[in-house]
């Protein structure tokens, strides 16, 4: 949130923020499970195999932690700002007025879990976002600030 307050113009306050899902942490936590019980079997093979499914999902548990901490999606009275990144930032400002489409896609499992794909296109530029906690808030929320 601190970036998000030095970062705004004046006269420009947040509308709305969306947030990263949960769900972003189902494939580690997966390859973890299957690393730990793998790793547990006194097999050799399964043993080694459970040794590189650990460590593999640790790696990305520390990535998508990583993601999680360093997202930021906000609707301002002006523009669309989403940040990503914490050691390398890339931010991505959307003007309002310029916005062209949204789209929001859901898979099954996005649909039972409320999470989903924002795809905002300005320009002939298209930025996709994946893991946004109700997407179909957040783009109810650019479409009234358009309007």
């Amino acid at each position: 949130m601190k970036f998000l307050t030095t970062y705004l113009q004046p006269g420009e306050e947040v509308k709305d923020r969306a947030k990263i899902h949960i769900f972003l942490f189902l494939q580690p936590a997966i390859l973890l499970s299957i690393g730990f019980v793998c790793y547990l079997d006194s097999v050799s093979i399964t043993y080694y195999l459970g040794v590189t499914l650990l460590f593999l999902g640790l790696v990305s548990l520390v990535q998508r932690v990583f993601i999680k901490i360093g997202s930021i999606y906000a609707v301002t009275n002006r523009r669309v700002i989403i940040k990503t990144g914490v050691i390398s930032r890339r931010t991505v400002e959307l003007v309002l007025a310029k916005c062209e489409g949204l789209q929001v896609t859901q898979d099954i499992l996005g649909r039972i879990f409320g999470y989903g794909s924002i795809v905002i296109t300005t320009g002939g530029a298209t930025n996709c976002y994946y893991y946004v906690a109700n997407p179909f808030r957040f783009k109810q929320a650019i479409n009234i600030q358009i309007s």
